[in-house]
């Protein structure tokens, strides 16, 4: 609408097991927001591909890409807070459709201890728990999934030094464990450097 090419000549390649930051312009969230709906498959490029494997995500329906294929972890809305933990992760699970090789309630439960949450998972609803923990129930439900990519948005935006150290740490594992790619968008220098590759966007590039 304005005329602008908010992402042109772009080029990036994420690969499996490993950790990417995307550094963005903090002020150019037209830049930021076109940059993820582009890698989640929500916007469809004018022109190139956006490529998962060999599927073309302009090819597949974002919930399949959402569901399946990737694990979006947003700054808001990344979790349903009138939930507690496990419902919050088993409501992810159910919107996948996926087929699951042990109980989805096993799964979620171990999903929880493996990002260390440490509160009572029955009954709390999450809206109420710590802003730590708060985060490590929305990357779960990102895990939840089985997804090869997780793409995280500003995932230390609002927390304390300490607190955006414990969350990148729980990102870098899921790389490590999962053979996930992971990637960061964020505008933060600090928070790229916890990954092992960083690129920076330029005015639409």
């Amino acid at each position: 609408k304005t005329g602008r090419n908010i992402l042109d000549d772009l080029s990036l390649s994420f690969h499996a097991g490993a950790t990417h930051a995307v550094l963005v312009d903090a002020e150019d969230r037209e830049q930021h927001q076109a940059l993820l709906a582009t890698m989640v498959g929500m916007v469809r490029p004018d022109r190139g591909n956006v490529m998962h494997k060999s599927a073309n995500l302009s090819d597949v329906e974002p919930v399949e890409m959402l569901g399946h294929r990737i694990g979006f972890i947003p700054q808001r809305f990344a979790f349903r807070p009138d939930l507690d933990a496990e419902s919050n992760v088993l409501y992810a699970m159910d919107a996948s459709n996926r087929n699951f090789l042990k109980p989805k309630p096993v799964i979620a439960r171990e999903l929880l201890k493996r990002v260390g949450f440490d509160e009572v998972t029955s009954g709390l609803a999450v809206g109420e728990a710590s802003e730590l923990n708060q985060r490590r129930v929305a990357i779960a439900r990102a895990l939840s999934c089985e997804a090869e990519v997780i793409i995280a948005d500003e995932p230390t935006g609002a927390l304390d030094q300490a607190t955006g150290r414990e969350v990148m740490g729980i990102l870098m594992a899921a790389a490590r464990d999962n053979g996930s790619a992971v990637v960061v968008v964020t505008h933060d220098p600090n928070v790229a450097s916890f990954c092992g590759r960083t690129v920076m966007m330029q005015d639409g590039r």
